[in-house]
């Protein structure tokens, strides 16, 4: 279960990515493949392993999505018109996150 939430949510983050930067028009002109690419890429580097559930690939994985937290955080602050999609990046980085603590947890056996 823990598995499948971590997975499910950097996939979304994937998505969202591709989505609000190729597909969605911005507030100041038309959508940009260009930038897509770039904010997609650096996700894709350890989604290998994230899908196997590496620890390794998902601490990782983990460090590079505080990055997308950031940009989110400060998009939704500046910039009204992307304030949804920007905190629902901010929340999919939440829940992976949040995700990943829970499965790192050793499971207790009484």
């Amino acid at each position: 279960m823990k598995r499948a939430l971590v997975s499910a949510s950097y996939l979304s983050l994937i998505a969202l990515q591709t989505i609000w930067h190729a597909l969605l028009p911005s507030p100041h002109g038309a959508e940009s493949w260009l930038l897509a690419v770039v904010a997609t890429i650096p996700l894709l580097l350890p989604l290998k392993g994230v899908l196997t559930g590496s620890l390794r690939s998902m601490t990782w994985a983990g460090y590079l999505v505080m990055l997308y937290l950031v940009v989110g955080a400060m998009e939704a602050w500046a910039n009204p018109p992307q304030r949804i999609t920007a905190l629902t990046q901010v929340f999919l980085v939440a829940v992976f996150v949040g995700s990943v603590l829970a499965f790192s947890r050793p499971v207790r056996r009484s």
